[in-house]
């Protein structure tokens, strides 16, 4: 006999029970002899869900070897092939017999149950297809449950891997100093961690962060939760859980340690940087020097056309400065921040006060604001002359008067401001010596604070036009402002006795 064709058996039928063995099998091949071969209705034509065939043992072979087809009233016929629609219910067609005596029959019967084995037999002509009553539920459930094992393993798996994430375990490593810069986002924060070595995941970081440490495979596609960390210099240490390490990062960078840097008013460039050397011995002359150099140093109110080498005089803005300890060495981004510092107070002044009408009048440019903001630095000694010394100097300015300060004097001759002058001083020839030469200097003599940039801005108003200092109104250091030069000659006398006028 040849080989049975290879039976395939689908998903449905494995779920269900139910056996899908292929088409009912075929009787056997006819005998050489017609006379001998049982005859079956065609396999085609029946149902074989419903269709019990057995053989039934039998007396000897009848004469009669046609078909015979009971009804369900009792009455004989012979019936023909018939397809499954067609067939009566419950019917009973004897099929034949065959050679050996054996009846075949075949019942339609929904109600019966199989006989014979439903498992397909080739050989077997008494196959037939049916439905078990719990092996398709068994395997449902089986199948459940290996579903069930894989996907709580896969988990298990999972949230293994994520614990060891969040806290690997082990001993701590080395000390980390970590930066966090000024704007960095959540994710910046948890690239370095890991980069570094003080976290093992920044991704799962991220999530754990989103999520506030209650992270789930579901769970975190949910979560929004915003995490922010100050700007500064933190110190953790390697292979770190999550939550250690975020508990350092909460609690702030670690305190900045600051020096504090004073640098007065009134201070020539050079006086500056001998004053930096003094508060700062990390400082270095040379490297002030060559920092001064650098033009992003001078300021947006400088006259283009003022002398190269006096630029910086009087825009290096005196205060004082906390220097963090990493830029005591730092001299160039030292003298940046007082050159900033300088530009955003002026601007800041510039728009709370504006400028004097006398200021527009004149013509005058903020490079000459500020130069004359100098003056009245190297002159004032009390902040209450400051704005009436301004208005003297406009007032001046307007007559076509020489200024005649001795502050300007002692810039050209290069003396100390407690030096004594002489009359050669006085007419020595120079652009910032205001008795020989009219109008504003070419650069400021010193460094103006915040008052006297404000007083040359917002004078006081009055027709003033000397000075003189004679302690006025018994305040060490101020001075009587006169109108006339009668007045102002008494008001010399009075500087001359207490030895403030020469």
């Amino acid at each position: 006999m040849a080989n049975a064709p290879r039976r395939r058996s689908g998903w449905a039928a494995f779920l269900t029970g139910a056996a899908d063995d292929g088409p009912p099998p075929q009787p056997p091949q006819a005998p050489s002899s017609a006379s001998d071969a049982p005859r079956f209705p065609e396999a085609g034509t029946r149902r074989p869900v419903t269709r019990v065939a057995r053989p039934v043992s039998s007396t000897p072979p009848q004469a009669a070897t046609q078909p015979v087809m009971v009804q369900p009233d009792g009455r004989a016929s012979i019936p023909t092939a018939l397809p499954d629609h067609m067939a009566p219910p419950g019917a009973v067609i004897v099929a034949g017999v065959d050679s050996e005596g054996t009846e075949y029959i075949l019942e339609d019967d929904p109600e019966a149950q199989p006989l014979v084995d439903p498992r397909y037999d080739y050989e077997d002509k008494n196959w037939v297809r049916y439905r078990t009553s719990w092996g398709g539920f068994l395997r449902i459930v089986g199948l459940a449950i290996l579903v069930v094992v894989l996907v709580t393993s896969v988990r298990d798996r999972i949230y293994s891997w994520v614990d060891n994430q969040i806290d690997p375990g082990g001993q701590l490593g080395d000390t980390i100093s970590l930066t966090v810069p000024n704007g960095a986002s959540t994710n910046n924060v948890a690239t370095q961690l890991a980069n570094d070595g003080i976290i093992s995941n920044a991704t799962v970081f991220r999530y754990w962060l989103r999520c506030e440490g209650e992270l789930s495979i579901i769970g975190f596609m949910g979560c929004d939760a915003e995490k922010t960390f100050q700007a500064g210099e933190y110190e953790l240490r390697e292979n770190m859980a999550f939550e250690d390490a975020v508990a350092i990062l909460d609690e702030g960078p670690i305190p900045e340690v600051f020096f504090t840097v004073t640098i007065p008013e009134g201070l020539r460039l050079n006086e500056i940087v001998q004053r930096l050397l003094v508060v700062n011995n990390r400082f270095d002359e040379q490297q002030i020097r060559d920092a001064l150099e650098n033009p992003s140093l001078v300021s947006r109110y400088v006259n283009p056309d003022a002398p190269p080498d006096v630029r910086l005089e009087g825009t290096l803005f005196p205060a004082t400065y906390d220097i963090n300890e990493d830029d005591l060495a730092d001299e160039a981004r030292f003298l940046r921040r007082m050159a900033d510092e300088f530009d955003n107070r002026y601007g800041a002044l510039l728009d709370e006060v504006g400028y004097d009408p006398a200021v527009v009048e004149l013509g005058l440019t903020d490079w000459d604001i500020i130069v004359i903001a100098s003056l009245i630095e190297e002159e004032a000694r009390v902040d209450v002359d400051r704005p009436l010394m301004a208005r003297a100097i406009y007032n001046r300015l307007l007559s076509g008067m020489p200024l005649q300060i001795d502050a300007t004097v002692y810039y050209a001759v290069n003396k100390a401001f407690t030096d004594t002058l002489f009359q050669s001083d006085l007419d020595f020839e120079s652009p910032w010596n205001t008795y020989v030469s009219t109008g504003v200097p070419p650069a400021p003599i010193a460094a103006p604070g915040e008052a006297a940039l404000r007083a040359a801005l917002d004078p006081s108003e009055g027709d003033y036009i000397f000075w003189a200092r004679t302690d006025a109104d018994g305040v060490l250091g101020a001075h009587t402002f006169s109108t006339t030069l009668d007045e102002h000659n008494a008001a010399v006398a009075v500087c001359r006795e207490l030895g403030y006028c020469g």
